[in-house]
């Protein structure tokens, strides 16, 4: 208990004989002080797409140099210059920069600072806005997740502008060959209740043979708007294999194969139809391969063992598995590893 209370005052001292340096800095006038009058810019209601920007300025009171040692924005839509040494009884500049083209409706972005100022060493700054569209898009995205051959439901956007009433789409382009867009002008009785002037509907498919893998892109609609004549909705998602693995590699690293040494995958059957597992092969030397079916058409597993007498050095082949599957016939794993 008295050595937990010594400990304890040790610690009060500490930070008392911390502080009594930094007041005695102040004190002698040897470090700078950072003074920021506005820490917060509202820049009200903005369209969105806009880049907006304000000069935080920040002044130092204290009788040393005052470094910004960092700079740091809460996303990537916001971004920052500065000046890095401000002299005493001089100002200097955070400007920071926010991009709207992703963002709507209310936003605060932040922007954090690091001095040298003892007294002051971080410092917020936020920038807000009331991001509108001139065009309003619900969802105002696309995504699909999906698996090959499978057929998908079709994303409906809808589109309209209160400020211009008499919006027109005038064409749609997919990125992709295998996302398909087209538009119509939504007929009375599908119309949004409590919206004024033309409304619009673009549907984006997606093909059930699209490959396998993910897909980021903007889908870009051209409208007859007076200011904004092009309009991005954003499109993503994967397209995965009906028969899935896990891990994508069969890695057995590096290994001294005195015993035998095991390894196993999971198959997992994402398609509507059961799928079985047919053969099962693989070109590495010394590696043995068998199927265990887990649920059935539906889960599976693969033991993959290093057998004593494999040859020593890398090694890297693949193990090859029929399936009952017409869109995935055959499947093909990576093996590799090290024998010591």
């Amino acid at each position: 208990m008295q050595r937990k209370t010594i400990w304890t005052a040790l610690l009060i001292a500490l930070v008392i004989g911390s502080a009594s340096f930094v007041m005695a800095d102040q004190e002698k006038g040897t470090a700078p002080r950072a003074i920021v009058q506005e820490t917060i810019k509202d820049f009200g209601a903005v369209n969105r797409g806009d880049r907006v920007t304000h000069d935080f300025r920040i002044d130092n009171a204290g009788a040393g140099a005052l470094e910004i040692t960092d700079v740091r924005p809460s996303c990537g839509c916001t971004v920052a210059d500065y000046d890095k040494t401000i002299a005493p009884g001089q100002s200097g500049v955070i400007k920071a920069t926010m991009d709207t083209s992703n963002l709507k409706g209310g936003v605060a972005k932040a922007v954090r600072v690091y001095t040298n100022d003892p007294l002051n060493p971080e410092i917020n700054l936020v920038i807000k806005a009331n991001v509108r569209s001139q065009v309003e898009i619900d969802p105002g995205y696309a995504r699909f997740v999906a698996v090959y051959g499978e057929p998908q439901k079709t994303i409906v956007e809808r589109v309209w502008s209160s400020e211009h009433p008499d919006l027109e789409i005038l064409k749609v382009e997919s990125p992709f060959e295998f996302v398909k867009t087209s538009f119509r002008e939504t007929p009375k009785e599908e119309r949004e209740k409590g919206v004024k002037g033309r409304q619009w509907q673009i549907a984006v498919d997606l093909d059930k043979d699209a490959p396998v893998g993910p897909m980021a892109d903007f889908i870009v609609v051209s409208t007859n708007h007076p200011q904004l004549k092009t309009v991005r909705i954003p499109l993503s998602g994967f397209v995965r294999p009906v028969l899935s693995v896990t891990p994508r590699v069969a890695d057995f690293g590096r290994r001294e194969v005195t015993e035998s040494q095991t390894a196993s995958l999971e198959i997992r059957n994402l398609g509507s139809t059961a799928v079985e597992l047919g053969e099962i092969s693989t070109n590495v030397k010394g590696l043995d391969a068998k199927i265990e079916q887990v649920e059935n058409g539906r889960l599976f597993k693969v033991l993959l063992t290093l057998e004593p007498g494999a040859p020593k050095g890398d090694f890297e082949g693949l193990v090859t598995i029929t399936t009952t599957s017409s869109k995935q016939p055959t499947l093909e794993v990576s093996v590799k590893g090290v024998v010591l």
